[in-house]
C-alpha cells in the first residue's frame, strides 16, 4: 500500500518546474509535506519518503562509483558526450593528479559511450541551457570548468535560435554558474577561428561566410567569448580551425584573430583543451590552432602571428 502511494507521490507533476530540473533540499521538504497532506502518510512513511528522495538525488544524476581525491584538481567537462567533448574527457582521464567529471544531459548516453573509464565521474542533467542555479550545483567543488559545447546544425528554420541558445546564452549561463559556485578558478572554452572575423577583417572570407551561414554561429560565439573574458575568472579560449578526424601535420598555434583558414584533428584539439585546463601558463589568452599543411591554397599563417609547436606541450602556452 505504501509503495503505491510513494510511486504516486514521486510521479505527481510539479507546477512551474522544468522536467530536467534537479530537486533541491527545499523541494524534498515540499514533496514530503505534500505527501503528508495529500496522502496522510504516517511519520514512519514520511521519513522513508524523505530518505527515498535523497537517494534519488544522489544516484539519479551522478555515477558515484568513483570517489574524488581531494588532493587533486577537479575538472568538469560540459558537453562530454559531444564529438570533441568525449575526447577531452579521455585526454584528461589519462593525466595524473586530476579528478575528471563528465557533465552531460543524458547519463544513459554517457554510460553507453563508456565515458566512465579511468576513474571518470559521470554527472547527468548538466545542460548549459538550464538554470544558473542548477548549473552551479553541478560545479560545486570544481576547480576548472571546460565548456566543450556547441550547437549542431539541423532544422534550417531553427538554427539561429539554437546557435543563440547554446553558443551565446549557454556560455553566459555556464559562466554565471561558475561565479555562483565560487570554487571555479579557470574556465576553458572551445570556440572557433573567425569568431571575431568581422573586426579582424575576414568578414568577406569564404570561411567566415560559410561558417556563419549556419545560425550566425560565429556572431553568437563572440558574445559568449566576450562575456567569459569579462567574468573575473581566469579563462582560456581555444579557437580550432575546421574540425576533422584525420591528422595532416604538426600543431600550429596562432595569436588571436590570426587564422582565416585551416583544419585540425579533433583529438589534437582535445589534447590542447586538456593541456589548457591543467597548465598554469595557459591563462587569459586566446589560442587559435590548426595543423601544418591544412591551410587553403594561397593562404599562410606565418610568424609572428603563428608558429609550429608540434607535440612539445612545454611550448604550447609559453609566451
Amino acid at each position: 500500500m505504501f509503495a503505491q502511494r510513494l510511486i504516486k507521490v514521486l510521479n505527481k507533476p510539479r507546477s512551474n518546474q522544468r522536467a530536467r530540473t534537479k530537486p533541491s533540499h527545499r523541494a524534498i521538504a515540499s514533496s514530503a509535506s505534500s505527501a503528508s497532506n495529500d496522502h496522510k502518510l504516517n511519520r514512519r512513511e514520511l521519513a522513508l519518503l524523505s530518505t527515498t528522495l535523497l537517494l534519488q538525488i544522489s544516484t539519479k544524476d551522478v555515477d558515484v562509483a568513483h570517489a574524488r581525491d581531494r588532493s587533486n584538481a577537479t575538472v568538469l567537462v560540459i558537453g562530454a558526450t559531444g564529438q570533441t567533448g568525449k575526447l577531452v574527457v579521455k585526454k584528461l582521464s589519462e593525466r595524473s593528479g586530476v579528478n575528471v567529471i563528465a557533465g552531460c544531459r543524458s547519463l544513459e548516453k554517457a554510460k553507453k559511450m563508456n565515458l566512465d573509464q579511468n576513474g571518470v565521474e559521470l554527472l547527468g542533467q548538466v545542460d548549459v541551457t538550464d538554470t544558473v542555479e542548477n548549473l552551479a550545483l553541478a560545479m560545486d567543488g570544481v576547480d576548472v570548468l571546460v565548456i566543450a559545447t556547441g550547437f549542431v546544425p539541423g532544422n534550417p528554420f531553427k538554427m539561429n535560435a539554437a546557435a543563440h541558445e547554446v553558443d551565446n546564452l549557454g556560455v553566459v549561463n555556464a559562466v554565471n554558474a561558475a561565479k555562483r559556485a565560487k570554487s571555479v578558478k579557470k574556465i576553458v572554452l572551445i570556440s572557433s577561428i573567425l569568431t571575431n572575423g568581422r573586426e579582424a577583417g575576414f568578414a568577406d572570407s569564404p570561411g567566415f561566410k560559410i561558417t556563419n551561414a549556419f545560425g550566425q554561429v560565429l556572431d553568437e560565439k563572440l558574445v559568449g567569448e566576450r562575456y567569459l573574458r569579462n567574468s573575473g575568472i581566469d579563462w582560456v579560449i581555444v579557437r580550432p580551425a575546421g574540425l576533422k578526424n584525420e591528422t595532416s601535420g604538426k600543431l600550429i598555434i596562432g595569436a588571436e584573430d590570426a587564422m582565416s583558414s585551416g583544419e585540425i584533428n579533433r583529438a589534437l584539439v582535445a589534447e590542447v583543451m586538456a593541456e589548457a585546463a591543467t597548465n598554469v601558463d595557459a591563462k587569459n589568452k586566446v589560442y587559435e590552432i590548426a595543423e601544418e599543411g591544412s591551410y587553403s591554397n594561397g593562404y599562410d599563417c606565418g610568424a609572428p602571428k603563428c608558429s609550429i609547436k608540434g607535440s612539445d606541450k612545454s611550448k604550447w602556452f609559453s609566451s
